[in-house]
């Protein structure tokens, strides 16, 4: 294993926080054949829960809500090692101190960014259908979206890694895309166009915090 991937440990990366901030879970009923994991389904059902706390908090101002879906991203999603992974070939490409960097703006894009997005999603409910063991140390909890105003509902699939006694949220997977991939795809097209310049993927991230702040569109944030 690279050295740097020993230290970076292996969404769109922060995609896949905007799925996990959509609202308050409602667990289904599972048919008795599927190999449910009942702490991963509460895994996603109290995050989604603080999640939404912190979103429908109407007493506290921006920068306090920031702060709060800061703390829950890092203790709930594993930012390093997707934000490693979506680096793809050019993981050894930052120094120490690019490296520093980017982890910063990793997280900052995924709070500023889909926190932003998430301001309208107050009344919708995430509603888990299922759970897949993946070997012994990972699980896929499927769950769809219903939304109230009658809109068609949204697959959401959670990509978990199990940590200790609990678990971190590795991916999302919307409507068939998996976030993290996709953010992968982003990232690494960013470098490739830019002749392997790692200050311009820093850049790009730069930008779209920027346009977050500014309160501009963010539709693109992941191109």
């Amino acid at each position: 294993m690279p050295p740097f991937l020993t230290s970076f440990p292996t969404s769109r990366i922060i995609m896949g926080a905007a799925a996990l901030m959509l609202a308050i879970v409602m667990v289904a009923p599972l048919p008795a054949r599927a190999a449910n994991d009942d702490a991963a389904r509460q895994f996603v059902k109290e995050t989604s829960e603080q999640a939404l706390s912190i979103i429908g908090d109407k007493s506290i101002d921006q920068g306090t809500r920031e702060a709060q879906f800061t703390a829950l991203l890092r203790a709930k999603a594993d930012m390093k090692r997707i934000a490693a992974f979506a680096l793809g070939q050019f993981i050894r490409l930052p120094t120490p101190e690019q490296k520093t960097e980017y982890l910063g703006l990793v997280e900052n894009f995924v709070v500023k960014v889909y926190l932003t997005r998430l301001a309208d999603y107050s009344d919708e409910k995430l509603i888990i259908t299922d759970t897949e063991a993946k070997g012994t140390k990972e699980v896929i909890v499927k769950s769809k979206i219903e939304f109230t105003n009658g809109r068609e509902p949204v697959t959401v699939d959670w990509w978990l890694l199990k940590d200790g006694g609990s678990y971190r949220i590795f991916d999302v997977n919307v409507v068939g895309i998996w976030l993290a991939q996709e953010q992968r795809s982003t990232f690494t097209s960013v470098i490739n166009s830019n002749n392997g310049d790692f200050n311009a993927l820093l850049n790009h991230l730069k930008t779209q915090i920027a346009k977050a702040d500014a309160g501009g569109d963010t539709t693109n944030a992941s191109k």
